[in-house]
């Protein structure tokens, strides 16, 4: 033990003296200097002769490694840096020590892609970046008027969605390139209090819960593009707050929000009231997903049925006449083997600031097939709009038929549908084909 012992100390007196020879004045000052001194029953131990004037000025220690009860007689000893502990050691004839430091935890980021979203993570964040693109061709043959055809970039999306500093808080930035005028679409964050989605809030610009179809991004939709009811009763984007959340272990998703009423950018509110949105889903075996086509095919079917109402009263709004509506709806959604059917009902009040009220109601039903699994799909579509109900015979209907070929999903597709466009109130029959490849990168 005592050769041990004698060994140590050679080794920290050469390693002092080279210290002394090789090293410069600043750090000879801090590795060679040793002072000892008692204060108050304790014994302090410097290295650093910075800390060492501090704290006779001072009495203050800062940083510093404390050992109860170490001393000769049981003082409590403080000890300036670690290299103390060394000098101490050799001094007093004690045994030397090997200082282990944790190794030093560096930041590693995790890069990955999959179905057009590439994400990177680190410790303190995470972010998900995916561009989308719909190439449009579109032939319009009117019953009045001449044909014509098209060509159009439909959508063209850049979206940010992740998380930082906690998993809890999330946040969305989406721009639409094509839409020059107004590109931005999403813009919130959202804060999830017990990390397991049974209670949110969002705050921002976003979709309020109104429309499975409309919820359903453009980019994960059978058609080409929504139905004529989902464009006449579920508006999309508002700026507002939305509590949110799953319960029943995930077999209930509840949507409260309150908007300004007054669609996506606007700042000021048009009125003093405001927008307000409920919307409940029942999904007894599992989320069957915000996206339409039958890619979860599963033993058991996947199905919800939800219950929505929307209020917008926007008396005041302009110096015109404007209306107060009250909006009910429902709808719901199977996904099976392969199979895709869904339907959507809406029934709107619509009360004039002056004139007798009126009711609009609409519905419409879609189903689709993939007739080879996750590759190629085919679908129909009906729906019907009453504009109101105060006059007969103005119904409108959509009626359409579609075929998918998916190379990656949503993510990788080409779709084309023709759908036959009727009005009753003009009389006019307008037919449609679309054709559309989608990436998302």
């Amino acid at each position: 033990m005592i050769g041990v012992r004698q060994t140590v100390k050679s080794a920290i007196g050469m390693a002092l003296v080279l210290a002394a020879l090789i090293l410069p004045r600043g750090a000879v000052a801090q590795g060679a200097f040793y002072q000892e001194e008692v204060r108050d029953g304790r014994i302090y131990v410097f290295n650093n002769m910075v800390s060492y004037d501090n704290w006779r000025k001072s009495g203050e220690m800062g940083v510093a490694i404390t050992r109860l009860g170490a001393g000769p007689a049981g003082e409590t000893i403080i000890f300036d840096t670690e290299e103390a502990i060394h000098l101490y050691n050799f001094r007093h004839n004690l045994q030397g020590e090997v200082m282990i430091k944790p190794a030093e935890k560096k930041p590693v980021m995790v890069v990955s892609w999959k179905d057009g979203k590439t994400k990177f993570e680190t410790d303190s964040a995470g972010i998900e970046i995916s561009n989308r693109i719909q190439f449009r061709y579109t032939y319009t043959d009117p019953e009045v008027g001449d044909p014509l055809g098209a060509f159009r970039i439909r959508r063209a999306k850049t979206k940010f969605e992740g998380w930082f500093f906690n998993k809890k808080l999330t946040g969305e930035l989406q721009l639409n390139w094509p839409d020059t005028a107004n590109p931005l679409e999403d813009a919130n964050l959202n804060v999830d209090f017990r990390g397991n989605k049974s209670i949110m809030i969002k705050a921002g610009q976003f979709k309020v819960p109104f429309g499975r179809q409309e919820l359903t991004s453009s980019g994960s939709q059978e058609f080409v593009d929504r139905s004529l009811v989902s464009g006449e009763f579920a508006k999309g984007r508002d700026i507002g707050v939305q509590v949110w959340g799953m319960a029943m272990n995930g077999k209930i998703d509840w949507r409260a929000g309150v908007f300004n009423g007054a669609g996506r950018t606007v700042a000021k509110n048009d009125n003093n009231k405001y927008q307000t949105d409920v919307r409940i889903t029942f999904m007894p075996n599992g989320d069957p997903k915000y996206s339409e086509s039958d890619f979860e095919s599963s033993s058991k079917p996947l199905y919800a049925v939800a219950v929505q109402v929307e209020q917008n009263n926007l008396h005041g709004a302009t110096t015109g006449v404007d209306l107060k509506k009250t909006t009910f709806g429902f709808d719901g959604v199977l996904k099976y083997k392969g199979l895709y059917f869904f339907g959507e009902y809406f029934n709107r009040d619509n009360e004039p600031e002056t004139g007798a009220k009126y009711t609009t109601s609409g519905y419409g039903v879609q189903i689709g097939y993939f007739v080879v699994p996750k590759t190629f799909e085919v679908a129909f579509r009906y729906a019907s709009l009453d504009p109101t109900d105060a006059k007969s015979s103005d119904d409108r209907t959509e009626t359409g038929i579609a075929a998918g070929y998916f190379l990656n999903k949503h993510a990788l597709k080409w779709q084309t549908d023709y759908r036959r466009l009727e009005d009753d109130a003009t009389g006019r029959t307008d037919n449609e084909l679309r054709s559309q490849l989608q990436f998302i990168f």
